[in-house]
């Protein structure tokens, strides 16, 4: 692949940072990813962004390819003049070089969270160099900002009125402008960028709180609600606390129920699409965009979180329940569609006929999970472990850890090369090789993001390069591990007792956690709870070597309450057998089908792997199929793969009609197969690949 000439140097440090809104002045605290130590709803609250490091192992080699590869790879691109162009969008709508805009409506946002995932490397790393570059390009956002506030070089570079049209995201790249700010202000206790985003945020409020109907459409794509909150947080202005209620309020509440009713009333413009066909409180399913959905949901539980709002908290947990339960992947995935009109007739509830919404990149019908014309943008992934990941905040129940940690394993991974660059927007569960019928955004190869495809890359980069900030959360109880890898936490409960622990460990390929207390001052009894994985079943844990009697059901937290003291330690012993799973028999297109899973991680099979002559669509599985766990160190990054004898069901030789043939002509015969992690997929040549395979019982 060309490089340019670009550099970068990536060290690392750690920094000051502000209070939450109920403190007053400076105080010397890295805040997490979401800063709720303040936020009176939620149970659990963020640890700071440098309490936690990796060590070794899978997660350590994902967060340096993200510094050394990803990042530098990134800024390449988006410096390129020929292929990404964003920061040059931004210099000349700040007048700083002459040229025309070039790319997505959307290209600002690339900026913004690149800016938010070196923020989250220089909290963990540090590095002088890092730090000027984000100096400098946060000298050119604040020349390309307006005097009021407004900045949008989609825009502005073009000269265009401001808020014509919602599919201008507008809101949507200063959304991102504002998190990024948020991050960078406790990251470097600098408040340069978080002086543009107060300023943009303000035009915002002046903008929308008169309610001008002409205006409900916006926000399409809601970035700003998670932004507002989290800029209330930030800065304890209450105002944006109430810009982002608004807009949770807002949408869907012009449209009401629907769109036309069934007497000939007029044509109205609501869509399933951004979910304005009626009010989040009223929703009864799952509909339209996944990073819509997701980021709309997220933001509600963020605001739920500030005002304890039951109405909103209810909502959420009925829309999770459907999606977990009748539209999610195998992988996570949240969005069969490419583009699609859905023709149903009625939607529940209401007396309306929906005749030919535009759906894209979005959810399908319940039960409706088509394999090969999966869609899954790895942004709407993400998005779903946002929203998963403050549901955990607020309850503290185990279920939204598992879908984080599944959705980042599989999903979300499988979007980015194993060496850290080159990407894929779709994540399909079946491929049919180099003849497969290509849909939006889809590619036989991974690919750079530059003109069109520019927002999964640096939501995946920064998702990587924060991970770490939600392993662990504190409460009154102690310390909650809701993630597993090698890594050191070192920072205090809400008692103010100071802790220092270390998980060791293979995982995800071992399902053995040894952790040791190192440090905790002052003394006393508080918990150390321990998240059970729902695929866990008769996991052990000892506490100095002995065993203890609690419980460890799957899917809940095991809480270890003692008097800790340096030198204690722990062993978390979570069983990991490969399991072959079946979906839901309404899930047509899996119907007597098999995943095969092992601890958090799904598999799947691409042909590469298979004796030559062997065709993929040919393989099944016996029910009672035995497996062979082998790690290979030098196998895509290092991995584990599964290996088992499959049988393949050849077709018979006697021709019923056209191209159809007997069955008792069959004739199955035994072949090794080598099953690999899912999220390693389309990275060997063009490969025919499939999660689900015929079971044979």
């Amino acid at each position: 692949m060309q490089r340019l000439s670009v550099t970068l140097t990536v060290l690392g440090a750690a920094v000051l940072l502000s209070p939450g809104p109920a403190s007053a002045g400076l105080a010397n605290r890295d805040y997490g990813v979401i800063k709720n130590q303040n936020s009176p709803h939620a149970r659990l609250k963020s640890v700071n962004l440098n309490d936690v490091r990796w060590t070794e192992g899978f997660w350590a080699k994902r967060f340096a390819q993200t510094r050394q590869v990803t990042l530098p790879r990134l800024w390449e691109l988006a410096s390129d003049p020929e292929t990404g162009h964003a920061i040059q969008n931004l210099r000349i709508a700040a007048g700083m070089e002459e040229g025309q805009f070039k790319g997505t409506h959307w290209q600002d946002a690339w900026v913004y969270k690149w800016l938010e995932s070196a923020c989250y490397i220089y909290a963990a790393s540090g590095g002088e160099e890092l730090d000027k570059q984000m100096d400098q390009i946060i000298d050119v956002i604040a020349r390309a900002q307006q005097r009021d506030g407004y900045i949008a070089s989609q825009t502005t570079a073009r000269g265009w009125p401001r808020f014509q049209n919602p599919q201008h995201h507008e809101l949507y790249t200063m959304g991102h402008l504002v998190t990024a700010a948020c991050i960078h202000h406790r990251v470097t206790g600098k408040s340069t960028l978080l002086e543009v985003a107060c300023k943009a945020a303000d035009c915002i409020h002046e903008r929308f709180k008169q309610r001008d109907p002409k205006l409900a459409d916006f926000p399409r794509n809601p970035s700003i609600i998670m932004a507002a909150v989290e800029l209330y947080r930030t800065t304890g202005q209450r105002k944006y606390l109430n810009m982002a209620n608004f807009f949770i309020d807002w949408r869907g509440s012009r449209y009401g129920n629907g769109r036309r009713d069934i007497w000939g009333g007029a044509q109205t413009k609501g869509s399933d699409l951004n979910q304005n066909w009626r009010p989040l409180r009223k929703e009864t399913e799952v509909v339209g965009h996944a990073v819509f959905f997701t980021y709309l949901y997220a933001g509600a539980a963020d605001a739920y979180m500030e005002t304890g709002d039951r109405t909103l908290l209810t909502a959420l947990e009925r829309l999770w329940a459907d999606l977990v339960t009748k539209k999610m992947y195998v992988t996570g995935g949240v969005s069969p569609e490419h583009k699609a009109h859905p023709a149903r007739s009625l939607r529940p509830g209401a007396l309306t006929i929906i005749a030919g919404d535009s759906i894209h990149e979005g959810i399908a019908a319940p039960y409706e999970l088509p394999n090969d014309t999966a869609y899954n943008e790895t942004c709407g992934q993400i998005g779903n472990v946002m929203w998963n990941g403050r549901m955990l905040a607020i309850t503290g129940e185990a279920r939204f850890a598992d879908i984080m940690e599944h959705t980042l394993f599989n999903s979300i991974l499988s979007g980015i090369e194993v060496d850290g660059e080159g990407w894929a927007y779709t994540n399909p569960l079946r491929w049919h090789g180099p003849e497969h019928v290509l849909r939006s955004n889809d590619t036989h190869k991974r690919s750079d993001p530059g003109a069109r495809m520019i927002c999964c890359p640096t939501n995946l980069m920064r998702t990587l390069a924060s991970w770490h900030n939600y392993l662990y959360s504190v409460s009154r109880e102690g310390l909650w591990i809701h993630q597993y890898g090698a890594n050191v936490f070192d920072g205090a409960l809400l008692s103010g007792r100071t802790l220092k622990l270390t998980q060791q460990t293979d995982y995800p390929w071992n399902g053995k956690i040894h952790m040791t207390v190192d440090a905790t001052e002052p003394g006393g009894v508080f918990s150390i709870l321990l998240r059970i994985p729902c695929w866990a079943k008769h996991a052990t844990v000892t506490v100095n070597d002995k065993a203890v009697n609690v419980p460890c059901e799957p899917a809940s937290y095991t809480a270890l309450e003692r008097t800790w003291k340096a030198g204690d330690t722990i062993e978390l012993d979570l069983p990991m057998p490969v399991r072959m799973v079946t979906a839901d028999p309404l899930v047509e297109q899996t119907r007597n089908q098999v995943a095969v899973m092992r601890g958090p991680m799904v598999y799947c099979l691409e042909s590469v792997d298979l004796p030559e002559g062997v065709r993929l669509e040919e393989i099944c599985l016996p029910i009672k199929t035995e497996w062979t766990i082998q790690h290979k160190p030098d196998l895509l990054g290092g991995l584990t793969v599964l290996k088992a004898k499959a049988l393949v069901i050849e077709r018979g030789t006697t021709e019923d009609i056209g191209g159809y043939r007997q069955v008792s002509d069959a004739r199955p015969r035994a072949v090794e197969i080598t099953l690999i992690p899912y999220y390693a997929w389309n990275n060997r040549a063009e490969l025919k690949m499939t999660v689900w395979l015929p079971a044979m019982w």
